[in-house]
């Protein structure tokens, strides 16, 4: 029996100075790697390894009935890197002001929240728990020190964008916005088609 090994997740900062890169395990592969994030110095043409991020263990409490299909609902599904949050003078944020500059945060996601690491800390500062009730998590971008998440009710078809501050640690959206909806069973949760670019 062979193992399936994904294909490696791989995010690029806006203004080109970091790549991010985490090679999933395959189904019953262990821990090895699979917990580790390598972040690449991007302006160099062999990417050195600049500093690596450290995956938080979705066991904490070492349950004895743990199994690969756990593993494989809370992996992460993609990577996204965040710079600073810009707000003006009247306290509004700003997404689009300075969005090349270097990223202060790489975000994680996975089946229903997105995990946060602190680059300057190189610590998993904060998660985000997206997904309550019946909602799914479909897709995650991020713009500045903003994170935007595509949610989805299967239950009802609507769709929203959850928009967070991830330069803060709060699980609270700072906007909910309507983004329409889907017939029931026609988006499936962890993204593919119809997610945020």
């Amino acid at each position: 029996m062979s193992l399936l090994t994904p294909a490696p997740l791989i995010a690029r900062s806006s203004d080109g100075s970091l790549i991010g890169v985490h090679q999933p395990g395959g189904v019953g592969s262990g821990s090895g790697s699979a917990g580790l994030i390598r972040c690449y110095d991007g302006s160099v043409s062999n990417g050195s390894l600049k500093f690596t991020l450290r995956v938080p263990s979705r066991n904490h409490n070492h349950n004895h009935n743990h199994n690969d299909a756990d593993d494989s609902h809370d992996a992460l599904r993609k990577l996204v890197f965040a710079g600073d949050a810009n707000v003006d003078a009247d306290g509004h944020v700003n997404v689009h002001v300075d969005v090349d500059g270097p990223p202060k945060f790489l975000c994680g996601m996975t089946s229903s929240s997105v995990v946060v690491w602190d680059l300057d800390r190189g610590v998993a500062s904060h998660s985000i728990s997206v997904s309550g009730g019946d909602a799914v998590l479909c897709d995650v971008a991020a713009a500045g020190g903003m994170l935007f998440a595509l949610v989805r009710s299967p239950s009802t078809g609507k769709c929203r964008v959850h928009q967070y501050d991830v330069t803060k640690e709060k699980e609270t959206p700072v906007k909910k916005i309507k983004a329409g909806s889907v017939g029931a069973g026609a988006a499936s949760a962890g993204g593919g088609g119809g997610g945020l670019p």
